[in-house]
């Protein structure tokens, strides 16, 4: 019971460790035409956003959410690639 504690533990101070890791993945990304960018981190969170002032008003709703998808999208593959979950015997997993 003590050693699956032990391991336990170490699992988890690895698991940390990869969470601060993914603080260091930043993602830039700007829409095909330029008016939006969007700077993200491996946490999903945004931590910039630019909008050109010649921006089609009308459109930038779609254009921000599009860019925030493929922002994220891309923050999420390059996290995964980062995170190492073979070592971790998370059961169901």
């Amino acid at each position: 019971m003590l050693g699956n504690m032990g391991n336990m533990m170490k699992q988890v101070g690895e698991l940390k460790k990869q969470m601060k890791e993914l603080k260091k993945v930043v993602v830039e990304l700007s829409s095909k035409n330029g008016e939006v960018t969007i700077k993200c981190n491996g946490e999903m969170k945004i931590l910039d956003v630019k909008i050109k002032e010649d921006a089609d008003i009308k459109k930038l709703p779609n254009i921000v959410k599009e860019t925030i998808n493929k922002a994220m999208a891309e923050v999420k593959n390059q996290s995964l690639g980062k995170m190492d979950i073979s070592s971790l015997n998370i059961p169901g997993m």
